[in-house]
Parts: structure tokens; C-alpha cells; sequence
């Protein structure tokens, strides 16, 4: 079941980031768009575009993992996890200046959740 929570989310920010105005980078993530010019803004939304078709890309193979192949489940959990958590270390090289705590800040957590649920996986599958 947790997976199927996790593809709801993916699919979820994945649209988000694809087709909202500002692709989340300003309503959701709180990056000043408008105090960037009209081009850097649009390079910012198009960046976020572009992420959310990868994560619409590891939904749409997480649910395929669910219906079709659950022996990959413990393997789609790992990756899930891992990008959750390294990207918290990108951003500890890289760190984004904001307006206020995105939700992305929670990235850390949902990576721990995921991998005790990817160890859980991987002993009930012995």
C-alpha cells in the first residue's frame, strides 16, 4: 500500500511541476520568480517542467512495478529513496535561496520512510 501512496504523490508533483503556471517553483517551492527577469524566470520553470516529466516518468514505472512485476518493488523503493535523500545533499552543495521552507523540505523524510519500507521489502521477500 505504501507504494501505491507514493505513486499518488510522484503523479501528483510530477503534474504539478509539468503544468502549473509557474511549475511550483514560486506558489509551492517559494523561489522569487518575479524578481528574476522574464528569461531567467522561464529557464526556472522550464528546469521545473523538465523535473516533473522525470518524476512522471518513475510514477508510470513504480505503478507498472505494482501491477506487473511486484518482484522489483524492494528495487523501485531503493531508487525512490536514494533520490530523495541524495537530493538533500545537492542541496546542502547547491542550496537555493527562498522565500520560506518548501515542501521539498520533507525530501529527507519521505527518503528515510521509503527505505525502512525498501529493508522491510527486502526481508519479507527472503
Amino acid at each position: 500500500y505504501f507504494c501505491w501512496l507514493l505513486v499518488g504523490f510522484n503523479l501528483f508533483r510530477s503534474l504539478e511541476h509539468i503544468f502549473a503556471e509557474d511549475g511550483g517553483a514560486e506558489s509551492i517551492a517559494g523561489i522569487p520568480l518575479s524578481s528574476y527577469s522574464s528569461e531567467a524566470a522561464n529557464n526556472v520553470v522550464s528546469i521545473f517542467a523538465q523535473w516533473g516529466f522525470s518524476q512522471l516518468v518513475l510514477a508510470c514505472i513504480l505503478l507498472f512495478v505494482v501491477l506487473k512485476i511486484r518482484e522489483l518493488i524492494p528495487l523501485m523503493l531503493l531508487i525512490i529513496a536514494l533520490e530523495n535523500i541524495l537530493r538533500v545533499g545537492i542541496g546542502f552543495y547547491k542550496p537555493l535561496i527562498l522565500s520560506a521552507d518548501p515542501p521539498g523540505a520533507l525530501s529527507p523524510l519521505i527518503g528515510l520512510v521509503t527505505l525502512i519500507f525498501f529493508f522491510i521489502s527486502i526481508r519479507e521477500n527472503r
